[in-house]
Formats: structure tokens, sequence, C-alpha cells
């Protein structure tokens, strides 16, 4: 199963895409919203999950993310006592 976010104009707009061909269909739609952003569609961002047994991942992800490199970006996310924000 795999599981689509798109923000188009500030909106969310989720699919899913299950059962026989799924994997096919979601990457039609993947190719089909990138030519759309290309083409000047206000599309935001768009992000796929993918769902193996009972774990899940990000498969695509649209702009992509930096990455955090060397770690400094985690390291300035700590606050004064030395936690990162949540714990």
């Amino acid at each position: 199963m795999y599981k689509m976010e798109i923000n188009l104009s500030g909106q969310q707009r989720i699919f899913l895409f299950r059962g026989p061909g799924c994997r096919k269909a979601m990457f039609e739609w993947w190719r089909d919203h990138l030519q759309l952003a290309a083409a000047g569609e206000d599309i935001r961002s768009i992000r796929v999950w993918g769902t193996v047994g009972n774990k899940t991942d990000i498969v695509l992800e649209w702009p992509p993310v930096k990455s955090a490199g060397s770690g400094r970006a985690r390291a300035q996310q700590r606050s004064r006592t030395g936690r990162r924000p949540g714990q």
C-alpha cells in the first residue's frame, strides 16, 4: 500500500494506492504531478509513504529534503538544557 500526500496551493490532498498494480499507479501519479509542478502548477510538496508488513517508510519526497550532513542542524535544535524539543 502507498499513501501520497500532495500540498496543492496550501491544501493537503491524500491519495491511497492499494491492491494489484498499486505501485505502477502511484508512480504514474508521481510523474504526472511532477510534470504539473514543472509546468507552473502551485504544488508545494509531494510525499509518498510505502507500507510493507508493519513498517512504513517515506519512499519519495519532492522537493528533496536537504540532508543535515555533519549533524550541525541537529545540534542547533537542542535547547539550553541540551535536550532536543519534545524530549
